[in-house]
């Protein structure tokens, strides 16, 4: 069903070009941690699609990798990713420059060899744009997901990236 879901929000965005309002997809780079004191941060890298509505609103798909976090007591690594959809308010400040919230639904994955958990839960992020032309913008975010199933933890995000509008 989620699957479902994703697939017709992906569809969506898709056919919007004949609605006014602007798409725009984009990538990002950055830095995880789970909240775990045996498990290191991890690089991750992501990719997004959305649809603003108009300078405020905005509804965004995106899949996040969550790296390869290596742990203390183990040589095995922490590997994982999340796939989430959220409605994003922004607050433009300027005609460049703007603050964004992102609250939405994400499902995450993790995996140790010999162990898979996959969690379902509410998703939230910050963060600041600024645009630096009239279709590219770059993007400096912090995004938090719960992990895990059997012992439910937070993963917080730092990203850079860029998004460019159609």
């Amino acid at each position: 069903m989620k699957k479902i879901a994703i697939a017709a929000v992906l569809s969506a965005f898709a056919a919007t070009p004949a609605i006014a309002g602007d798409v725009y997809f984009g990538a990002n780079l950055g830095q995880n941690k789970i909240d775990v004191s045996t498990v290191k941060a991890s690089t991750t890298y992501g990719v997004l699609g959305g649809y603003a509505f108009n300078n405020n609103i905005a509804a965004e798909v995106a899949y996040t990798d969550l790296g390869s976090a290596e742990r203390n007591f183990s040589p095995d690594k922490l590997t994982g990713n999340v796939i989430s959809i959220a409605a994003v308010g922004s607050l433009p400040l300027s005609k460049d420059f703007s603050l964004f919230a992102k609250l939405g639904y994400a499902q995450s994955k993790i995996e140790v060899p010999g162990i898979s958990e996959t969690k379902s839960d509410l998703t939230y992020g910050v963060g600041a744009q600024y645009n630096a032309t009239n279709s590219v913008g770059i993007r400096l975010g912090y995004d938090s997901f719960k992990v895990g199933t059997s012992n439910t933890k937070d993963s917080a995000l730092i990203t850079i990236g860029a998004v460019f509008k159609l």
